[in-house]
């Protein structure tokens, strides 16, 4: 992964999220020829509800990117499609992720094109660790194996408010690929190498979090905003968020904006129709103009600071094509705890 100032990034404004995904592919179709001749593609949604659509990527913005793809480079006909998923809050609430790709039209899909497949995390065993940081020291995430048989790699999100790291778009994303139950290492408040450490999962375990989450979040950001634990994690994700990203980088976004997501995201937030799509083979210079529309600046964003930082990307407007950014924008709602998640860049 190498720095690339050259690539484009597009913006697409509309009336309809599959014209948007379909016209924001079409602008950077020069920077999509390195997909001819891959066989085995995969597909990164955002599952992350079970119940919220607006949370999830929606199934037009998947088929849009299909049908681009096929109609475009014809030889992709032979490629398999692999989407690939693995849902925390279906983790959480104790159903599966394939529960969730019948639920929100993904099945349906499937059966449309006969190169396209499911397939779920919880249905893999094999896993290849990360190292990351917790709270209390060193930790690691299993990542599926799997993840690394394809070789073009594709994430489609939502951008969204973060309850721990401000914002997500599509390298966040890359996330669903962590074993289910290591999910919840990734924002350093579980410490299982150190069991002795104390935070707010010491006293209410994480899935009952989870629950209260959905249910009452004015509380559980409440409890938050008094932690000393939760101000020292917000400084932790976004290093981990960055040692994920190196090893499954997406070789392109797309970040469908027909509806964002302030508040409390990134499930239980509000909706935001700004009725755009971007899309970039530089996934940071996508996350860059979708921060942009959220009224962000990327380097508020820890994660893409350090990713740009270290060479990994360009989130620059330089190759910004389509429409302007102001015609698309506006100030979102940050998360509730976002004066404390600001706080990232304290030594």
């Amino acid at each position: 992964m190498t720095s690339d100032n050259c690539k484009k990034v597009s913006l697409a404004k509309g009336a309809e999220r599959y014209k948007n995904v379909q016209r924001a592919l079409g602008l950077i179709k020069p920077d999509l020829e390195k997909i001819r001749g891959k066989k085995n593609i995969l597909i990164k949604p955002n599952l992350t509800a079970t119940k919220n659509a607006f949370a999830n990527t929606n199934v037009e913005a998947v088929r849009a990117t299909i049908d681009f793809l096929l109609e475009n480079f014809k030889e992709l006909h032979d490629s398999r499609f692999t989407i690939l998923e693995g849902s925390g809050s279906a983790y959480y609430e104790k159903v599966t992720t394939r529960e969730v790709f019948e639920n929100f039209g993904y099945a349906e899909l499937a059966k449309e094109y006969e190169n396209v497949r499911l397939e779920c995390v919880e249905d893999f065993l094999d896993f290849a660790d990360i190292q990351i940081m917790s709270v209390a020291g060193p930790e690691t995430i299993r990542v599926v194996k799997r993840f690394f048989d394809f070789d073009f790699r594709i994430s489609i999100a939502i951008p969204k408010v973060h309850n721990y790291a401000i914002a997500t778009f599509g390298i966040k994303n890359m996330a669903g690929v962590i074993r289910q139950d290591d999910k919840s290492l990734l924002h350093g408040l579980r410490t299982p190498s150190a069991p002795n450490a104390k935070t707010i999962f010491t006293y209410i375990p994480t899935s009952v979090i989870a629950w209260m989450r959905r249910r009452s979040p004015g509380l559980v950001n409440f409890i938050f905003k008094k932690s000393i634990t939760y101000l020292k994690a917000v400084k932790v994700i976004h290093r981990n968020v960055v040692n994920l990203a190196k090893c499954v980088w997406p070789d392109l976004v797309v970040l469908d904006g027909f509806y964002c997501m302030d508040g409390n995201g990134p499930v239980d937030g509000f909706p935001v129709k700004l009725g755009a799509a971007i899309c970039s083979t530089d996934p940071l210079k996508a996350d860059g103009v979708g921060a942009r529309l959220m009224g962000l600046r990327p380097e508020e964003i820890g994660y893409l600071y350090y990713l740009r930082k270290e060479g990994l990307g360009d989130y620059s407007l330089d190759g910004l094509v389509g429409d302007p950014i102001e015609e698309a924008s506006r100030r979102f709602r940050l998360h509730p705890t976002y004066a404390i998640q600001k706080h990232w860049k304290d030594e």
